[in-house]
């Protein structure tokens, strides 16, 4: 436990952090595992469209049959998750809230996956919400999930939230915004508290060629002001760090 706990705090990218977690599961006896995370809920979904984070290694032919689910946010497993800490497995939740509100576990069954155990990871990280689905294999039974969960379970529990922490803090998809070169520098430079006229002064160029930059990383973003270019430009990676710039001054050229 302790190699696998190393390798997902030292992953430089989620599909790094992805290959361990499954072979953890796999090495503890989980066939299957699905991976679910959503982060930076505090911040207003019109100032950055972050993608979720999922992976698994569910059998194509599930993947495939579940794209025709629809509403599957409002899956009840996915409800479980948000409201409650801690574990279920796909029996209790089903026998709690109906067969009819878990279609997706009802498509499993369909599939030879019986027996499932369902991680919340609604507190592991600061404004975020996540969940683990973990599958023994086809055709395995009810019991002989829970007996393994008896062994494994605080195990998978500690490595499903160290999955969720670090990939928190990696670098995450979000919706494609191609910003120039310079009008990074120039909202970074504001970040830090410059005006315009020392950006200007900064980069070389007119107070007039900072605010077309800016204007411009606003469209670029589909942000109304520059302070919300900024932070959508932060939590989106797309910004240099002002102590990393060079400190030249240029004098303006028109």
């Amino acid at each position: 436990m302790t190699d696998f706990v190393s390798a997902l705090v030292q992953s430089s990218n989620v599909a790094n952090a992805r290959d361990v977690f499954l072979q953890a599961a796999s090495d503890a006896g989980f066939a299957h595992a699905f991976y679910a995370g959503r982060f930076m809920l505090t911040v207003p979904r019109s100032l950055v469209r972050e993608s979720p984070v999922t992976f698994s290694n569910l059998p194509q032919a599930l993947i495939d049959d579940s794209q025709n689910l629809y509403g599957l946010e409002r899956d009840g497993w996915v409800d479980w998750v948000l409201r409650n800490d801690g574990d279920i497995s796909g029996r209790d939740l089903i026998n709690t809230i109906g067969e009819e509100r878990s279609p997706s576990l009802a498509m499993g069954v369909k599939h030879g996956l019986h027996a499932v155990q369902i991680i919340s990871l609604r507190n592991t990280a600061m404004h975020s919400v996540g969940a683990v689905i973990l599958v023994p294999g086809k055709d395995v039974s009810h019991d002989d999930l829970a007996d393994l969960w008896v062994e494994q379970g605080d195990h998978m529990r500690l490595l499903s939230q160290i999955l969720h922490l670090r990939i928190a803090t990696l670098p995450r998809e979000t919706a494609p915004v191609s910003l120039t070169s310079r009008q990074r520098e120039v909202l970074s430079w504001r970040s830090a508290g410059k005006t315009v006229n020392e950006i200007g002064t900064i980069l070389g160029i007119t107070p007039a060629t900072v605010e077309k930059h800016m204007r411009l990383a606003r469209e670029a973003l589909g942000v109304e002001s520059t302070p919300q270019a900024v932070l959508k430009a932060h939590v989106m990676h797309q910004l240099f760090e002002p102590a990393s710039l060079p400190l030249t001054l240029h004098l303006p050229t028109g």
